[in-house]
This record gives C-alpha cells, sequence and structure tokens, in this order.
C-alpha cells in the first residue's frame, strides 16, 4: 500500500516536471506545443501539410519584390502635341509661302526711297524709275495675298482628307516647289531691269493657280452654329472662317462634287489682278505725259 501510494507520487512529479520542462522550452524558443500540434495536417491546402510545419503547398498569391515599379507616361501627352503643336506647325507652314512675296516688297520700298542712277543701255532701254518699283511692289503684295490663300485653302482639304503629317509634308513640299519657281522667274526674266514685267507674270501665275484651288477645294463644306441644328454654309475657295465647326467632303457629282464658282474666281482672282493692270497702264501713260515722249 505504501509503495503504490509511492509510485503515484511519483508518476505525477514526472508529469509535472515533464509539463514544466514543455512550458519552459516553449517560452525560450517561442513556440507553442498545442499550436504546433496544430499545425501539423496532412489535408491539402492547410499549413503543415508538407514536410515540416512551416511550409505551405500552394504558392503565395503575391511574391515580395525588391521594389515598387510605377509606369510613367510621355514627357509631353499626344493630346498636347495634338491641340498645340500641330496647329502651331500648320501656320508656320501656311506663312511660309509669303516669304518671297514678303522680300520683294522690302525689295521695292528699298528703291522707291534709293531709286537708281538714270541711265539708257545700248539697246536703248532705259533704267527702272520710281514709278515701275512702285507697280512692282503692288504685284508683290499681290502674290503674297494670292499665296496665303492657296496655300490656307489647300492646307483646309489636306486636313480633311490625310493625317496631319502627311498634311504637314504637302505644305512643306507646297513651300519647296513655289519658292524656286519665284526665283526661277526672277532669274530668267531679269527683275533688275524690268521688275514691272516680271512681278507681273508672278501675280498673275499665282492668281491662275489660285482659281484652280479654289475648284480643287470646292467639293467642302461645313456646319456652322446658328441656331437649332446649326446651318450650313459652302466655301468654294477654301477660305478660313468664324464659327467653323466641321469640314466634310460634298459628295456626289463626275468630279467628287466639284464645281466652277465663277463668282469666286471673278471676285478672289480676275478683279484684284484687274485693278493691278489699270493701273499700271495709267501710270506708264502718265509717265510718257511727264517726261515728254
Amino acid at each position: 500500500m505504501i509503495q503504490g501510494a509511492w509510485l503515484r507520487h511519483k508518476q505525477t512529479t514526472k508529469k509535472v516536471s515533464s509539463g514544466f520542462k514543455e512550458k519552459l522550452f516553449s517560452f525560450a524558443t517561442g513556440s507553442n506545443t498545442k499550436s504546433r500540434d496544430k499545425l501539423i495536417s496532412t489535408k491539402p491546402g492547410e499549413r503543415g501539410a508538407g514536410e515540416t510545419e512551416t511550409e505551405i503547398d500552394e504558392p503565395p498569391r503575391h511574391l515580395p519584390t525588391s521594389r515598387k515599379i510605377t509606369l510613367r507616361g510621355p514627357l509631353i501627352p499626344p493630346s498636347v502635341l495634338q491641340q498645340r503643336l500641330t496647329p502651331l506647325l500648320f501656320e508656320f507652314s501656311r506663312f511660309l509661302s509669303i516669304v518671297p512675296a514678303f522680300f520683294g516688297i522690302l525689295y521695292h520700298i528699298y528703291h522707291i526711297y534709293h531709286p537708281p542712277t538714270a541711265t539708257i543701255s545700248f539697246d536703248g532701254r532705259r533704267s527702272p524709275e520710281r514709278i515701275d518699283y512702285i507697280i512692282s511692289a503692288l504685284w508683290a503684295l499681290l502674290t503674297g495675298y494670292q499665296c496665303l490663300c492657296l496655300t490656307t485653302g489647300l492646307l483646309v482639304r489636306w486636313r480633311v482628307y490625310y493625317p496631319p503629317l502627311a498634311t504637314l509634308i504637302r505644305l512643306i513640299s507646297l513651300q519647296a516647289i513655289c519658292w524656286p519657281a519665284t526665283h526661277f522667274t526672277l532669274s530668267l526674266l531679269e527683275h533688275e531691269k524690268r521688275p514691272v514685267i516680271v512681278w507681273a507674270v508672278i501675280g498673275t501665275t499665282t492668281c491662275a493657280s489660285r482659281s484652280v484651288q479654289i475648284w480643287v477645294t470646292s467639293n467642302l463644306w461645313w456646319e456652322a452654329s446658328g441656331g437649332p441644328g446649326g446651318a450650313v454654309g459652302t466655301n468654294g475657295n477654301g477660305n478660313l472662317r468664324e464659327n467653323e465647326i466641321d469640314w466634310q467632303r460634298w459628295k456626289g457629282g463626275k468630279w467628287g462634287g466639284r464645281r466652277w464658282d465663277w463668282n469666286d474666281v471673278v471676285k478672289e482672282c480676275m478683279l484684284p489682278a484687274g485693278v493691278v493692270y489699270c493701273i499700271m497702264a495709267w501710270a506708264e501713260q502718265l509717265r510718257r505725259e511727264w517726261s515728254g515722249c
């Protein structure tokens, strides 16, 4: 009896000491035996289903990364390029068309205030006088105006039919044709000797080209705001106007809707050239009267 009580006391002491050792071990290592028992499992998808208690069979959904990469857009947004830079390039290329006429006007104004010395060549031709440079300046002014209108009308058409880059290339190509053509005419006809004839040829040719441009752009129309639903207008010469919303293609007709608007041709091309021709004729008659020829 005494021996049985001693055995029970020994077993109780052994359990207490083993429990105390487990608690001491878990406190030192920071682990919990009960939680460790729960981590050990053979069910797929749960922690501890692998070889050790800390492994997970399924990979984590979000892997850690060393740095966070942020996507950055372009320095200049495409909308800014389209709204600001493209119209600026169009305007710059459009005003390049008046460069030859502008320098011609400056040349003639200089010789109006500083005319060359009056001489007579071996073939009896007089040197240009002040009145000659005045008439030549008028022709150069008309040439610059018609070149600007011509380029503007073609720009309107190209913006309807082509993307911005193709339109810009066509604008620059147009100037690459007009500038050498003007220089070739000045050199061929010797503008130092006969400035009036040279610039009359250039101005008349530009007016004829302008009439062709009016026909080319006569199939364009736009819708302008003018009430409920807007008002529809036509512009055969291709000039830009206020309250313009959208240019469209006029469909129909054998030539794609193009037609000769003779009112615009007479008003925009024939009338300005006719006025300068009239001034040139009267200036020549008055010079003969004043010079006694």
